[in-house]
């Protein structure tokens, strides 16, 4: 469709009655050497991106958008997990899926795992840190890491807590090595 000067606008996808344009960038925003967190997938240019980073795993926890498709025959490992973004109640079953997966990436020596939700703010985080708690990091380590990566990530302190509360249960830290990568110290532009 044609605008003012001409200019085409670009062709929009409807996820869930929310309309995203088709020419978004992904932005992989990495937490550590390892993993990154970031905003939903959503094309095949996106999906060349994340292979240009050399994303081996992905974890989704977009509720309505399932990766699959645009992922089929690239080799990257998906765990769709499907959380709502409002966060009705703490999503205990999804994170001890999200801990199992990112437990059994850390096993291959070139993993890299990309997290990611709609927008990366939010659901994305919360799950980075308990990856990152779960494989032996202190809480403020893992926050730490993760607001280096994001400063506009969204880590809920009663999020934090219940994460506590679940690694106590029966995934606590993981033996040495796996996930237990350390922060990046530089951000995308060396700086």
């Amino acid at each position: 469709m044609a605008q003012g000067r001409g200019l085409a606008e670009p062709e929009l996808l409807l996820l869930n009655g929310v309309r995203v344009p088709s020419d978004f960038s992904l932005e992989c925003r990495c937490v550590t050497d390892r993993i990154a967190i970031g905003g939903m997938i959503g094309t095949a240019a996106n999906v060349a991106s994340l292979r240009r980073e050399r994303v081996t795993h992905v974890i989704n926890l977009q509720q309505g958008f399932d990766d699959a498709p645009i992922l089929a025959g690239t080799g990257v490992a998906l765990c769709w997990l499907g959380v709502p973004d409002a966060l009705p109640s703490f999503p205990e079953g999804a994170l001890r899926r999200a801990v199992e997966f990112a437990r059994g990436a850390a096993l291959d020596p070139g993993y890299r795992l990309y997290l990611h939700c709609m927008a990366g703010r939010s659901r994305s985080p919360l799950f980075a840190y308990a990856i990152l708690r779960s494989a032996g990091w202190g809480g403020s380590d893992a926050a730490a890491a993760i607001a280096r990566a994001d400063a506009a990530a969204l880590l809920r302190p009663e999020h934090a807590d219940a994460v506590e509360r679940f690694l106590r249960s029966d995934h606590g830290p993981a033996r040495p090595g796996g996930a237990t990568a350390q922060p990046v110290t530089e951000d995308r532009e060396g700086r």
